[in-house]
């Protein structure tokens, strides 16, 4: 279900619009996009995590699934409605939001002192998505990266108060991993919808074509392309692993399951034989909840 804009968000102008800019779309309602939390790779904010960081971790994604609407799916014009929501960023910092998901997001931002060009980077990330379609190689991707998925663990880390540069660091590894595999896992779908995040150059090296994303199954080359990006994403986590081991407390037992939800996503590409256009690879309940008890207790993985 969704909930239109408030009050003359959805058309004509809106006077606080730094261009008075018209808009259309749509957005979700905080309970739908809260209930999408099921359906991710790891856990987002695990029961046995206390209220208050549960509640920080709750608002974070409802805003990052929000901005991912705004770009992916939201019918009518997603740059303008992404302007709207970038707007309304900077009203949550200043406790003025208009949606709900924002004004959610009004403590988490304070509390946990989370910068807003932080956050910002998930709209840039989803702007890009509506000209970007495709990348050349690995770096780009990264770059892409950098904007759609290391936000998210430093954001996290801001929940903590474990926000340092060395931190930081290593979570983008693990985030970066996490959305390799993501758009591993969403092939067909992205394929569908115009967009191709393999790297071009990848693409060429293992003799595929894009047309080979619209099969029902994977052929050869392609399982093995898939299986060379999923090793790529694995070794990334293994690297970034290194910092549940420098964390504590409930900051350890939360960013160990983020990262066992990764290797666990990595168990679930060679169990499907690195073909995730002949059925949906998902990680399975259990092994995330192995990796995850192995990594909280050693502090990493080698």
């Amino acid at each position: 279900m969704v909930l239109s804009l408030p009050g003359e968000t959805l058309s004509g102008e809106d006077p606080e619009h730094p261009l008075g800019a018209e808009r259309s779309g749509e957005l979700p309602r905080s309970a739908a996009v809260l209930a999408q939390m099921r359906s991710e790779n790891f856990p987002v904010a695990s029961r046995v995590l206390p209220g208050g960081v549960r509640r920080h971790l709750h608002a974070l994604y409802g805003y990052f699934r929000l901005v991912d609407y705004a770009g992916d799916e939201a019918p009518g014009n997603r740059d303008a409605l992404l302007d709207f929501l970038e707007h309304d960023l900077e009203r949550a910092y200043l406790g003025t939001a208009r949606t709900t998901i924002m004004r959610e997001l009004q403590p988490t931002v304070t509390e946990c002192a989370i910068p807003m060009s932080t956050l910002a980077k998930l709209i840039e990330a989803n702007r890009r998505d509506q000209h970007v379609k495709r990348y050349e190689d690995f770096d780009e991707l990264m770059n892409y990266c950098a904007l759609s998925a290391n936000p998210v663990g430093e954001s996290v880390l801001h929940v903590f108060g474990r926000a340092e540069e060395g931190l930081i660091a290593l979570s983008d590894k693990v985030c970066s991993a996490l959305q390799v595999l993501e758009h591993l896992q969403d092939l067909a779908e992205d394929h569908r919808s115009g967009r191709v995040y393999v790297p071009a150059e990848d693409l060429e090296r293992y003799g595929c074509h894009e047309s080979d994303l619209a099969a029902p199954r994977a052929s050869t080359a392609l399982r093995g392309l898939v299986r060379f990006e999923v090793a790529r994403a694995r070794r990334m986590l293994r690297d970034g692993s290194v910092l549940v081991g420098a964390l504590s407390g409930t900051a350890r037992l939360a960013v160990a399951g983020y990262v066992a939800g990764g290797l666990a996503t990595v168990a679930a590409f060679e169990a499907a034989g690195h073909d995730p256009l002949a059925a949906q690879v998902n990680p399975s309940k259990a092994r995330t909840f192995t990796e995850w008890v192995r990594l909280h207790a050693r502090g990493g993985t080698r």
